[in-house]
């Protein structure tokens, strides 16, 4: 019996027989046909790495091919179950993934997929049943010191003390996770976390993560979600639901994506959730909650579909007065013209090496934004800094005639921006 880290699966003989296909010449089609089987000359090592980019239940079937193919579905890399039929209980299924563990031969394990195709369920004890099944192969894969883990299963919890030392990599689809923070300390190697159709009411801890990617999840709303991670370069944050989550410090950040979806609802600084929008400050709040942690990116995007957008949390941020001292480029959507462009004037005068400034439109959206009409031209005399290092800017609106456009037009020539460096789309 086969086995890896201990871990070994008793099941019936699913696949004897499928062999014995091959009792029949097997070379009889290449024969006739007058070819020459050039796959079949590769070594078992290429072989088995494409084979490993095939679902298990493929790569298996490919022992009828010929002789020399009999074997090689035994040391294939990689774990890849993409059945629906295998999370509902279904004897066939369940008892080809054991015999297939079984059977395996005890070499390395590069990947493990698991997802499920079917949609969430209120049934609990279904929910149960169908995870008791998938667990040891879960647990099977960790036993192998697998790398790169990918889990996909309909809203439920998985014990993340149980995740390797050696993962490098994880992929989380439409998992819940409640109730204690996700601490990744005993994983000190993971660098890639993707999590996407996530419900996360937790913290978020990890001092090796380098990318992580969050998006079309949702956040709770009491407590707000911590994300500390300090060694990101990379981040990706798209949730559609819930309060925006705390950021710690990120001093490594290179390149950072942040869009708040229409249901991440925020809260006036004064605390009342129902609040349309007060004269409350920060003061009265004693944490910032994204963008002094996102302060040291080079590469910003920072964009909100969030209503009404003067309560967008990155506006609300900017009382903390964050500096951006190493930001080169930068992508605003329509949240930095609300009350009297404040989100782009902070930019413009708190980003000394900006480079390429990008602003993203939709003016069909643009409701009452409290504008009051910029006086004068342009002043030599009022250009900033920021005029020996902006050298692109876009704006992306569909028209060039909006009064929007005209006095952002104004605002960048007041810090000296000519405006034929002005690009309108």
């Amino acid at each position: 019996m086969s086995s890896c880290g201990g871990w070994s699966f008793g099941a019936g003989h699913t696949f004897d027989g499928m062999s014995e296909k091959l009792n029949y010449e097997e070379n009889i089609q290449t024969e006739a046909a007058g070819g020459e089987d050039r796959i079949s000359a590769l070594p078992d090592e290429l072989l088995q790495y494409v084979m490993s980019f095939l679902l298990s239940r493929d790569a298996v079937r490919t022992c009828v091919l010929a002789r020399r193919w009999r074997t090689l579905w035994k040391s294939v890399p990689a774990l890849r179950i993409d059945d629906p039929d295998s999370y509902h209980g279904a004897t066939g299924s369940s008892t080809f993934v054991d015999e297939l563990l079984r059977l395996r031969d005890p070499t390395p394990l590069n990947v493990c997929d698991i997802r499920s195709g079917c949609q969430e369920t209120a049934n609990t004890n279904w929910a149960k049943e169908a995870f008791r099944h998938m667990e040891p192969w879960l647990l099977y894969a960790l036993s192998c010191q697998v790398p790169v883990l990918r889990i996909c299963f309909p809203w439920r919890v998985i014990n993340m003390t149980l995740v390797s030392s050696h993962l490098k990599r994880l992929h989380l689809y439409r998992m819940r996770f409640e109730g204690c923070s996700l601490d990744f300390s005993s994983c000190q190697v993971l660098e890639v976390l993707e999590m996407k159709a996530c419900h996360i009411h937790v913290n978020l801890l990890s001092q090796s993560l380098r990318f992580l990617k969050i998006h079309n999840t949702s956040f709770g709303f009491d407590p707000r979600t911590r994300i500390s991670a300090p060694n990101l370069i990379g981040f990706r944050l798209a949730p559609f639901y819930g309060l925006a989550p705390l950021l710690d410090s990120m001093p490594s950040l290179v390149a950072a994506s942040i869009t708040l979806g229409e249901m991440c609802e925020e809260m006036c600084y004064c605390g009342n959730l129902s609040c349309g929008g007060c004269d409350a400050q920060a003061g009265n709040n004693d944490y910032h909650v994204a963008l002094q942690g996102l302060s040291g990116a080079t590469n910003l995007k920072l964009t909100t579909i969030s209503y009404p957008i003067r309560l967008s949390v990155l506006r609300m941020d900017l009382t903390w007065r964050p500096m951006f001292r190493k930001l080169k480029k930068l992508l605003l959507n329509e949240w930095c013209v609300a009350d009297d462009f404040t989100g782009l004037i902070y930019f413009l005068q708190h980003s000394p090496i900006l480079e390429t400034l990008i602003l993203q439109l939709d003016l069909q959206t643009f409701e009452d934004y409290h504008l009051n009409e910029i006086e004068g031209s342009c002043n030599s005399r009022e250009q900033s800094l920021l005029s020996q290092h902006l050298k692109v800017v876009k704006i992306i609106c569909g028209t060039q005639e909006d009064v929007i456009v005209h006095r952002i037009s104004k605002i960048l020539c007041a810090h000296g921006v000519p405006s034929e460096q002005i690009e309108i789309e």
